[in-house]
Order: structure tokens, then C-alpha cells, then sequence
């Protein structure tokens, strides 16, 4: 009888929402060709405008940016230069506060990778000479950089470091107290990890007031689960830390698509990938600030047989935008899944790429102000970087019945663990 009670709830769940009319720009084309138009990043500086960087893989390799000057963004420019070798294989990384822009990308141009920083304090302008953000000594290989500001406007860093034949991984973070120009002693955060960290997987920040969340992969005898680590010190120690999955997903390779999050209440969203049912789907968890202990585990667009891969978030309180690739007609496309009301009202997938563009595209990124979505991707067959950015219009008032979020939410039907049940889940939204 309870088991009936439960799909009839389920079935007649109601949801309240804003519906508006979102539209788009023209798709601007950022770089193309020999300019470069390698995994773009977008970010927004002082008034609102949006800057974009990017790698150009050719020789010499750089790392370019382009800049919004009100009308249109002027041609991109190196920003760092010949020599420095940023890497081809991830990266970089922007944080963004005003005017005040700081980069980090892995380099080639010491005896072994290390973690580079440049930055910029007039909105990219100008930017310094290259800054060696990794330790030199002992000697180590350091990849995979990330990279957020704190409040006071100094930078945080994390990569992963290992020996020199890449054996004992290691999550590192860094921070500085004068913009940079030094960084403070690099601290393990992974450390109190149940397993080593996975050695290929990128790490990402959040920085919440003096708080630090780091966010990465374990791999506990290929299996690979994400997990946060928290210093309330400033990154002095990161003496928290906790398992965020129900997944356990067992691969015996690389995960390659980053875990990324960002503040929303007194909790964390988080989205990330997991291959532990035989398909591929991207995933948003709720995460307490105070205790790391997570909610819910919902997929943003659960398609059967489809390849989702590398999520970005950005919000602003409950307003929620998500982006990722996935191959459901039959080539790769950037999608976008958003909410004006909270995690709840998150909309279906949808490509937000050229229609007139036939052919792949890839590596989406996106960042959300003002009623504004400022999106970013590679157009693989017109080999250029691509933006356009959403607004909203004409918002009226409905009421929805859909259902479409609960039935992957209790992860027993998909063969995974339920520790956090449907009424845990509904509980958080009344």
C-alpha cells in the first residue's frame, strides 16, 4: 500500500515556476585558423563585459584573450609569451574579480611541468611576467592547474603534483596574500582522503569567505568517486573531507571531465560525470558548507545511450544555468539546462550552438550576470571559437506538472546505492 502512495505522490507532484522566453545574440566568432581556438573560458570584468581566453596550439603555443569593448570584442592577443609552452592537454583556467584577472595553465618550459600564473589588473589590458605558481623543490611534475579568487582578492590555487616517474598523486592548493606576486606553502588537501587521488583528474575551487572547498577525484582501486575537501583557515589545512557519490564507478582510465561547482544558500552545487550505470550522464549534488554532507544526487538530462561529458555551473542565488557536451543527434553538441527557481525547475537540454554550423562542437563554458548568459564554444568544422549570449523576456507565471526530475533520483532503479531517499530529497524543496 505505501509503495502505491509513493507513485501517485510522485505521479501528481506540482512545481510552481517562472517561464520566460529566452533568447539569443548572433553568434559572434571569437578566433579561427592559425589564431588559435583552443577550450575557450569566458569570464565577465568590471561593467558587466566579458572576456574570453583561449590556447593557440600551434608553434609557438600561446594562450590568448579577447576583450568586449561595448560593441563587439577586438581581435584576440597573446597574453603570454613565446617560450612559456602552455600546455596542450587542459587549461588554462581564469578567476575574475573587477578588474583583476589571474590565469593559470600548466607549462613545458621547466626541466618538468609545473603550475604557471599570469595576471592582470586593469580587465586584460596588460599582463605581468610569467609567475611560477607550483613549488620548485623537490622536484615534481605539476599539472592539471585551477584556479578562484577569495574575497579580499587574492588568488587560490590547486593542481596535482607527482614524482618524477608520475607515481604518489597529490591535490594540492596554494594561496597568496599579495595578489600573487608570492604564494603561500603548498598544502595536501587530499590528504585525508580515504584513497589516493585519481591520477588523471582535474580538481576545481570554490572560495566562499575564509572557506576553501576543493573539489576532485579518488581512485580507490579504479574506483573513482568525487569528493570535497574544506579548510576554514584560509587553506592552512584542509582537515574535512567527504565521499559525495552513490555511484562508485569502477573505469579503469581516465574520467577527463572536471568536477565544478559553485555557492547556493548555505549549500554547494556541484555537477560532475558518472559512467557507473554503463552510460554516461552529468549530475547535480547538494553539499552542506558546514558539514560536506550531500542531499541528492539528480541528473540534469537523463538520456539512455547518450555520452554527456564535461559540466560548467555558474547561478546567481537560485537562477541556475549548466552546460556540457552530449552526442544525442548523433554528433557532439554543447547543450544548456537552466532554472530561475531553484534546482527543481532545471529545463531539458537543449543545443544553444550555430544551427547554420553543421558538424561537432565542443568544450561549452558559461557565466551568468544580470539577467545575461555569456556562452562560449569550438565549432570543430568552422575551426573557430564561438560566443553568444542569452536574455530573458516576457516572464509570466505558471504552473508545470512534470515528473521528469524524480525518476532517476532514488538510484536503487539504476542499480547504485540509495543513501539519500525521495523524501530526503523532496524535504529540501518545502
Amino acid at each position: 500500500m505505501k509503495k502505491y502512495i509513493l507513485i501517485v505522490t510522485l505521479t501528481l507532484i506540482t512545481f510552481f515556476s517562472y517561464t520566460q522566453n529566452l533568447s539569443f545574440t548572433n553568434h559572434s566568432i571569437i578566433s579561427s585558423g592559425d589564431d588559435g581556438y583552443g577550450r575557450p573560458r569566458v569570464a565577465l570584468i568590471n561593467n558587466n563585459y566579458p572576456v574570453v581566453i583561449f590556447r593557440n596550439n600551434s608553434i609557438p603555443k600561446t594562450i590568448k584573450i579577447a576583450r568586449w569593448n561595448g560593441v563587439d570584442f577586438d581581435s584576440a592577443y597573446d597574453i603570454t609569451n613565446e617560450g612559456v609552452n602552455p600546455s596542450s592537454q587542459d587549461g588554462p583556467e581564469i578567476a575574475v574579480k573587477g578588474d583583476t584577472i589571474y590565469i593559470v595553465f600548466s607549462s613545458s618550459a621547466t626541466n618538468y611541468s609545473s603550475i604557471m600564473m599570469i595576471r592582470s589588473f586593469d580587465g586584460g589590458l596588460s599582463f605581468s611576467d610569467t609567475i611560477r605558481a607550483s613549488e620548485k623543490s623537490p622536484q615534481q611534475i605539476c599539472r592539471m592547474g585551477n584556479i578562484a579568487i577569495n574575497k579580499y582578492g587574492h588568488p587560490v590555487i590547486s593542481y596535482m603534483k607527482y614524482s618524477l616517474n608520475f607515481t604518489d598523486p597529490r591535490q594540492m592548493v596554494r594561496t597568496s596574500n599579495d595578489y600573487g606576486s608570492t604564494f603561500n606553502t603548498a598544502v595536501e588537501a587530499s590528504l585525508n582522503a580515504s584513497s589516493e587521488p585519481c591520477e588523471c583528474c582535474k580538481s576545481s575551487l570554490i572560495v566562499n569567505d575564509d572557506n576553501i572547498f576543493l573539489l576532485f577525484r579518488n581512485n580507490e582501486n579504479n574506483q573513482r568517486n568525487s569528493h570535497i575537501a574544506k579548510s576554514n583557515n584560509n587553506g592552512i589545512s584542509f582537515d574535512l573531507v567527504n565521499d559525495i557519490d552513490d555511484f562508485d564507478w569502477i573505469l579503469n582510465a581516465c574520467p577527463a571531465s572536471t568536477t565544478n561547482g559553485v555557492v547556493y544558500e548555505d549549500s554547494l552545487l556541484i555537477v560532475k560525470k558518472s559512467g557507473a550505470t554503463g552510460n554516461d550522464e552529468i549530475v547535480v549534488t547538494n553539499v552542506s558548507q558546514a558539514t560536506l554532507d550531500y542531499s541528492y544526487n539528480v541528473n540534469v538530462d537523463y538520456i539512455p545511450n547518450v555520452t554527456q561529458r564535461l559540466p560548467e555551473i555558474s547561478n546567481n542565488n537560485d537562477s541556475i544555468f549548466i552546460v556540457w557536451e552530449d552526442n544525442r543527434h548523433g554528433t557532439q553538441d554543447c547543450f544548456l539546462s537552466y532554472s530561475l527557481n531553484g534546482i527543481p525547475n532545471l529545463s531539458r537540454g537543449y543545443s544553444f550552438t550555430d544551427t547554420l554550423s553543421m558538424g561537432p562542437k565542443f568544450f561549452p563554458d558559461v557565466t551568468f550576470k544580470n539577467g545575461n548568459i555569456h556562452l562560449v564554444y569550438v565549432d570543430f568544422n568552422e575551426t573557430c571559437i564561438k560566443y553568444v549570449r542569452g536574455f530573458f523576456t516576457n516572464s509570466t507565471q505558471i504552473t508545470e506538472i512534470d515528473n521528469k526530475d524524480f525518476k532517476n533520483i532514488n538510484f536503487d532503479i539504476l542499480g547504485r546505492k540509495n543513501r539519500n531517499s525521495i523524501f530526503n530529497f523532496l524535504n529540501n524543496f518545502r
